[in-house]
């Protein structure tokens, strides 16, 4: 008897099991975009005001600030987050009264491991499970 019970109650129980670890991979990989985008910003706010003029542009500095957001450092390593791409970045320079801040918009399209599509059993059609993920920060230029 309790066989037939265990038999009936699996399929629930795992489907609450891959439910909650995908639930919680998806705010790790936030969470981990969050900080990610902020030390990016941090770098790019450091050097984004020009010496001579005192105009704030990141048009020197995107391109590092992108390595440092998507491999930890300068230089091209590992990947921090699986699936993102340099076109994720989005600088904003001269925000504000006085164009002293810079805004980084990163847009990272989460995947689940697990179900990535689920399929309608009525139409060949399928649910696409992907959504973006959408981090905005601005900081005023140092």
């Amino acid at each position: 008897m309790a066989a037939i019970e265990f038999t009936l109650i699996l399929p629930l129980l795992l489907f609450f099991t891959f439910v909650v670890a995908e639930f919680s991979r998806l705010l790790y990989q936030y969470n981990a975009l969050n900080h990610i985008a902020r030390d990016a910003l941090r770098y790019a706010i450091n050097d984004a005001r020009d010496g001579s003029t005192g105009n704030v542009s990141t048009t020197n500095i995107a391109a590092e600030s992108r390595n440092i957001a998507m491999y930890g450092g300068l230089t091209a390593s590992g990947i921090l987050l699986p699936n993102l791409a340099a076109t994720d970045f989005v600088f904003t320079d001269a925000v504000g009264t006085d164009g002293e801040f810079i805004t980084l918009t990163v847009t990272y399209d989460w995947q689940p491991l697990i179900f990535s599509q689920l399929p309608l059993f009525v139409s060949a059609n399928r649910i696409d499970m992907t959504f973006p993920l959408v981090v905005r920060y601005t900081m005023r230029a140092l």
